[in-house]
């Protein structure tokens, strides 16, 4: 049976004058309808990323420029990919230490602390949901987005140690942490991610209380396509 992904050609040992130009186009053919010279679609190799992540990174300020509500802290830091199914999200280091408040009295690691009673249930705000946690305060958060801005109301809030924060939903705040032996997906629509923390005044209700956080975290990461295991 003949194979039809390539060109098959077959070069006399000696070339005529006036065949030489047909000749050398089925030569070029020949390469390019290989499938051994067609380039990696740039969308399925994997991107390494490293940021720094400021404690006053305001998670509910991603995507807005200026945000009539909560406008402390910083915008958080971000990174951009192209939009394709099928990519993951996967961290290689999370170091640093971080305070929610400016004497430092406590530092914690992106997992967090247990500063302010250890109890997060910070709110959502503008189109960015909120995150609980039961026992831990001050922990490293991420959240997608594609190219529009957020609107309110925005997706649920997710439990820290819920296992849907390894899919999460477009403008949905979930847990990160060390992010250690963790895998996430990455939304089919989703082109940027943003990193930084759920803070409020004691970690409950309304964002905000950025301004008096201290130090910073330092994450390595990687979003490439998903691979069968």
């Amino acid at each position: 049976m003949k194979n039809r992904d390539t060109c098959a050609l077959k070069i006399p040992g000696r070339i005529r004058p006036g065949r030489a130009l047909p000749l050398l186009a089925l030569v070029l053919c020949a390469f390019s309808c290989s499938p051994h010279a067609t380039g990696q679609n740039n969308s399925s190799k994997s991107r390494d990323f490293t940021l720094k992540v400021d404690a006053k990174s305001n998670i509910f300020r991603a995507g807005v420029v200026a945000p009539a509500e909560n406008p402390e802290g910083l915008v958080p830091p971000s990174v951009t990919f192209e939009r394709s199914a099928g990519k993951v999200l996967t961290f290689s280091n999370v170091s640093g230490r971080v305070s929610c408040c400016g004497g430092g009295e406590e530092f914690n690691d992106a997992d967090g602390g247990t500063f302010a009673g250890g109890v997060t249930d910070v709110e959502s705000l503008g189109g960015i949901s909120g995150i609980t946690h039961p026992n831990k305060t001050m922990f490293l958060v991420a959240v997608f987005l594609d190219d529009n801005p957020p609107t309110p109301p925005g997706p649920a809030r997710l439990d820290a140690n819920d296992p849907k924060n390894l899919t999460p939903e477009l403008y949905q705040t979930f847990f990160i942490g060390t992010g250690k032996g963790k895998q996430f997906e990455v939304p089919a629509k989703a082109t940027r991610l943003f990193l930084g923390f759920a803070d409020a005044s004691g970690f409950t209700g309304a964002p905000g209380a950025y301004d008096d956080n201290v130090g910073e975290l330092n994450a390595k990461f990687s979003i490439s396509a998903k691979t069968a295991r």
